[in-house]
């Protein structure tokens, strides 16, 4: 059982290295990313490749396959989540005109899991659905360990290492903690230019009945296009469309 364990990791890491690529990876780069010896590497891209999972260009470069789109529509479709935050949070993107995404929280990890891209241009480096967000330099991170019992979020900082992503990044835990205290004092989180450069964002959880937090909504934008004054009044905004979805789920008696 370990053997076929440690086989499914492998096979996640490929796809988690792959769907993180902007461009097509070859089986040398692969290996030495993760670790994995060259031959073994090419054997596991040869069975992704068989379900069309990964797929073999031309070039000897693989990359993600239309089998992924089938498991993400999958995905949509059985999300309650999803459903009752769509069409909110699109009109959330309509009247900001940035990009708006939501994000899942479970056990100590939050990932992307849908997104509506602003009509603007914007180029974002980490915004790919699937991707796992930073808790502590990122809005909706913020706002989820704001949302987080006392104990949980204590054990977070005893278990994480602050790692500068950028020149603006907090990590100092005293600091990272008084935005936490401001996060919950106004509602919404903020980080300017801190998990990428040149981006700002706000984000704001969803909260279960026991008001703990399942997942987190944030706008991203340009910062030269987010002032302020626009942090302020989306940030308002933000809150309540997060307290509108908890609320719907409510009624619902949606478990995430």
């Amino acid at each position: 059982m370990l053997k076929y364990l440690g086989v499914l990791k492998k096979f996640i890491a490929i796809m988690q290295f792959l769907a993180k690529k902007e461009t097509p990876a070859g089986v040398t780069e692969i290996a030495t990313e993760l670790n994995i010896a060259k031959s073994y590497s090419h054997k596991l891209l040869s069975q992704l490749c068989e379900y069309n999972v990964v797929l073999h260009t031309d070039q000897n470069l693989y990359t993600i396959g239309p089998t992924v789109l089938l498991w993400g529509g999958a995905f949509h479709h059985t999300s309650a989540l999803v459903s009752i935050a769509g069409p909110i949070l699109m009109k959330l993107r309509d009247e900001s005109g940035e990009t708006v995404h939501l994000s899942t929280y479970r056990h100590g990890h939050t990932q992307y899991i849908t997104k509506y891209d602003s009509l603007q241009t914007v180029i974002l480096r980490y915004s790919h659905i699937g991707s796992e967000l930073p808790l502590y330099c990122t809005a909706a991170g913020r706002a989820i360990l704001a949302a987080l019992p006392s104990g949980e979020l204590e054990d977070y900082f005893n278990k994480t290492i602050f790692v500068k992503r950028t020149a603006n990044t907090a990590v100092n835990p005293h600091v990272i903690l008084e935005k936490i205290s401001l996060c919950r004092k106004l509602g919404f989180a903020e980080e300017n230019q801190e998990n990428e450069e040149n981006i700002r964002c706000i984000g704001a959880a969803i909260v279960d009945r026991r008001n703990y937090p399942i997942a987190a909504i944030s706008i991203t934008a340009p910062s030269f296009r987010f002032s302020d004054d626009d942090v302020y009044r989306y940030g308002i905004i933000i809150s309540e469309t997060a307290k509108k979805i908890s609320s719907e789920l409510f009624k619902l008696n949606i478990q995430i």
